[in-house]
């Protein structure tokens, strides 16, 4: 995997944790431009079924894939069912939800 997709830098985390997470360039290539960059510290990126459904990404159907940044580095990114603990355990976070 490249340590960069279109103007975002992936972390050694992410590439190291993307393979077994079953996250690969062809769907970072299909979410990113629909990131926006915030000037927070840290971003959480929630997309939803739905949409990965649109870019023909099959998921299981109430997986969301959860995208962490900061600023242009993508941190890390996990497939959750669940998303909704993130809102109470990560206040201070920009949030982003992709439809």
């Amino acid at each position: 995997m490249p340590n960069q997709i279109l103007e975002f830098y992936l972390s050694h985390h992410f590439i190291l944790r993307a393979w077994d997470r079953s996250i690969d360039t062809p769907l970072l290539y299909k979410v990113l431009p629909h990131i926006t960059v915030s000037k927070k510290e840290k971003k959480l990126a929630i997309v939803n079924p739905s949409f990965l459904n649109i870019k023909g990404i099959t998921t299981k159907p109430s997986n969301c894939l959860v995208l962490v940044l900061k600023y242009k580095l993508l941190k890390t990114a996990f497939w959750c069912d669940h998303p909704d603990y993130l809102f109470q355990k990560e206040k201070s976070s920009d949030f982003q939800i992709i439809d």
